[in-house]
C-alpha cells in the first residue's frame, strides 16, 4: 500500500513540473512546441499526467521492489533472494542506462529519418503523439538493455525454453502493444525483432535448461 500512496503522492509533485519536462524532451529531437499542434482540448492534460506517471514509476521503483521482496523473502531461499537482490539493482541500473542512451542518441537518430527536414510534417504533428514515441522509444532502450538480465534470472526459475520462450513473447508484444502511442506495423515489427534477437540469443548461450 505504501508504494502506491508514494507513486500517487510523486505524480502530483510531479504535475506542476510536467511543462518544462515537455520543453526538455523536445530540445533533445530539435523540435519546437510552438510548431506541434493538439488535437483535443484535453490533449495537453493528458500529455503532462502521462509524463508525470512515468516519473513516479521511475522513482518509486525502489519502494515497489522493496514491497515485493518483503512480501516474497520467508519463500525465498538465500540463493533466491541474492538473485532478486542482484537481478533488481543491476537490472535497474541497465534500464536506466538503456533510457538515457535512447534518449539522447536514438531518438534524435529515428526523429530525423522519420521526418527528414519536412517543415509541413512537423507542423502537424501531434504533441501528445510526439512526446509519447520519444518516451516510447527511450523506454524500449532501457528495456532491451536490461533484457539479457532478465531473460538469464527468468531462465533461473524455468525448466522448459519452449514455456518460457512463449511467456516472454506474450510479455514483449503486451510491452510493445502498450508502449507505442499509435498503432504502427513498422516501429512495433522493428521492436520485436530486436527483443525477440536478444532474448533468443540470451537463452542460446545461457545453457542448463531443458528444451522442452
Amino acid at each position: 500500500m505504501q508504494p502506491f500512496i508514494s507513486t500517487i503522492i510523486i505524480i502530483l509533485l510531479a504535475l506542476p513540473f510536467s511543462s518544462l519536462i515537455i520543453d526538455y524532451l523536445l530540445n533533445v529531437t530539435n523540435l519546437e512546441i510552438t510548431n506541434l499542434t493538439t488535437y483535443t482540448p484535453t490533449e495537453f492534460l493528458r500529455l503532462k499526467l502521462y509524463l508525470s506517471l512515468i516519473v513516479s514509476i521511475v522513482i518509486s521503483y525502489p519502494l515497489w521492489i522493496i514491497g515485493i521482496y518483503n512480501f516474497s523473502s520467508p519463500a525465498l531461499t538465500d540463493k533466491e533472494k541474492k538473485t532478486f537482490q542482484i537481478s533488481s539493482s543491476v537490472g535497474f541500473t541497465l534500464f536506466i542506462l538503456g533510457s538515457m542512451l535512447g534518449l539522447y542518441y536514438l531518438t534524435p537518430f529515428i526523429f530525423e529519418i522519420l521526418l527528414n527536414n519536412d517543415n509541413i510534417t512537423v507542423a502537424k504533428l501531434s504533441i501528445y503523439s510526439t512526446i509519447k514515441l520519444l518516451i516510447s522509444i527511450s523506454l524500449f532502450s532501457g528495456i532491451l538493455l536490461s533484457l539479457p538480465l532478465a531473460t538469464m534470472f527468468l531462465i533461473e526459475h524455468s525448466d522448459s525454453k519452449i514455456q518460457l520462450r512463449k511467456y516472454l513473447y506474450i510479455l514483449i508484444l503486451a510491452l510493445i502493444v502498450l508502449g507505442t502511442p499509435e498503432p504502427s506495423m513498422i516501429i512495433n515489427l522493428i521492436f520485436l525483432i530486436f527483443f525477440g534477437l536478444i532474448m533468443e540469443l540470451t537463452m542460446f548461450f545461457s545453457g542448463g535448461i531443458n528444451a522442452n
